[in-house]
């Protein structure tokens, strides 16, 4: 997967989700299959679980990360 760090936050539509909601592992993997973009709020989990990140690689996401906030981590899915 690639990861860029990004001064402002990406414009587009993205569906809003926190390691501290519960059940939120579930939410994630069913937007990653709709492939719609999110952004995740990581705190305090140190990264995204294994199984999860090689699903993004898989579908072609990219992490775009904000300089002054890491925990904010914006998945967009490839054009394709």
């Amino acid at each position: 997967m690639n990861i860029s760090l990004v001064k402002t936050v990406p414009q587009g539509d993205f569906a809003e989700i926190s390691a501290l909601m519960q059940g939120w592992e579930i939410k994630f993997q069913t937007l990653v299959s709709q492939r719609r973009p999110i952004k995740y709020d990581m705190y305090p989990r140190p990264n995204i679980p294994p199984e999860i990140r090689d699903r993004l690689a898989q579908l072609g996401y990219k992490d775009l990360i904000l300089e002054n906030d890491r925990w904010q981590h914006f998945l967009v899915p490839s054009a394709n």
